[in-house]
């Protein structure tokens, strides 16, 4: 029951961990411009 235990707050820590990182992680928007030109064929209609 124990190791249970230790293995249920260290994946409880990670799991909290990896939450904060994530919600705290400041990443940038694309700033490349994709042009992509599609034939008039291709769109419904």
């Amino acid at each position: 029951m124990t190791r249970f235990a230790i293995l249920f707050f260290v994946f409880t820590g990670l799991t909290a961990i990896g939450l904060v990182v994530l919600s705290n992680w400041q990443i940038p928007a694309p700033t490349v411009a994709i042009n992509k030109v599609i034939a008039n064929e291709t769109l419904p209609k």
